[in-house]
């Protein structure tokens, strides 16, 4: 992100749950890092007049005006319409308000916002988590406040827009690595999570990733549709889902060990061990397609699991005809398969 003469530039990748996910939501651990093939990427231009307080927001084809940002706080459009206009305008919101609510001084101003995302939409990559996140960061950026929030503070908004505003409900280490620009090994033990509000989280080496790729269809289930039931089982404390729940973080801090020491065998073994307790977890019904593309992709010589709740499944590369013959294989299904850039 740079703030130039006349525009603020914002670029946020897409998010790749590696291990852990979903056990994120319920004081478990995971280890995520970031795929730069793809971005969501947000251009705030302030008017030229100081006076000029409209801010005008191109996404989605859309073009829409508004004589501030405190008129569009105070005369909020309908927000439940699927689309990328409704991320940008939510986060918008959110933003004024809660700054005022805070008693946080930004200084009335118009702008111009476009965004625009090449994040493929509901497979997993937390591409809503990006936008918002390109948006939040413009905005700070622009009133001057591009540090006074630290990163988690910032991955915090960024949930508050998706479950207060939105309706858009996932777990905890979507926005984090987004937040954080960096690949993070993250601990929501409940003792942190109550104590202080925020998680324990560690910064990991991207150089350590092995080869992976990724491969998706054209469009998955919204990830708050696929996670509706488990906050009740939690709340029960259904005995399957803590028990799966349990192994789901120790496979991120076994996987964390394997990644230090270079292990993939082991960082293939957890990766395989995160999916077959997730299918536990949901049931086969539920994983459909994405769990007959795992099969694929294991009949086909790779570890594979999903990296959020969508129509994507990621692995290693485990050599180097692996592209080659699982390209074909993964089309004959519709879905695409890419190389990631990781680091």
């Amino acid at each position: 992100m740079r703030r130039g003469a006349e525009a603020i530039f914002c670029s946020i990748p897409a998010r790749i749950g590696l291990l852990g996910n979903p056990s994120d939501g319920y004081n478990g651990q995971c280890i995520s890092s970031l795929a730069r093939n793809w971005r969501a990427r947000c251009i705030l231009t302030p008017h030229e007049n100081r006076w000029d307080f409209s801010i005008t927001i191109i996404c989605g084809g859309e073009t829409m005006e508004y004589k501030s940002l405190a008129d569009l706080a105070e005369n909020q459009p309908d927000l439940s319409e699927d689309g990328i206009s409704r991320l940008v305008l939510g986060a918008l919101i959110h933003f004024q308000e809660d700054c005022v609510a805070s008693g946080l001084a930004i200084e009335a101003s118009g702008f111009k916002l476009e965004l625009d995302t090449d994040i493929p939409r509901q497979v997993g990559l937390a591409g809503s988590s990006a936008a918002i996140t390109a948006v939040i960061r413009s905005l700070l950026t622009h009133h001057g406040l591009g540090t006074a929030l630290p990163p988690h503070a910032v991955a915090d908004m960024v949930l508050k827009v998706e479950t207060d505003r939105l309706n858009i409900h996932g777990g905890l280490q979507d926005r984090l690595p987004q937040a954080y620009n960096r690949m993070l090994h993250m601990d929501f033990r409940e003792e942190l999570m109550v104590g202080r509000g925020w998680g324990a989280y560690s910064h990991m080496d991207e150089s350590l990733l092995p080869k992976m790729w990724l491969a998706h269809g054209e469009k998955g289930e919204e990830s708050g549709k696929v996670h509706a039931d488990l906050p009740g089982r939690w709340a029960e404390q259904d005995p399957v889902m803590v028990r799966v729940i349990n192994e789901l973080a120790w496979c991120a801090h076994r996987g964390k060990e394997a990644l230090v020491s270079g292990d993939m065998v082991a960082l293939s073994n957890e990766i395989n061990r995160n999916f077959d307790l997730r299918t536990e977890l949901f049931g086969e019904e539920t994983l459909g397609v994405n769990l007959e593309m795992v099969r694929l992709a294991r009949s086909l010589g790779s570890c594979a699991k999903q990296p959020g709740s969508g129509g994507a499944i990621i692995g290693l590369i485990p050599d180097d005809e692996f592209m080659e013959r699982a390209a074909p294989a993964f089309a004959e299904h519709g879905w695409e398969l890419v190389s990631l850039e990781m680091s």
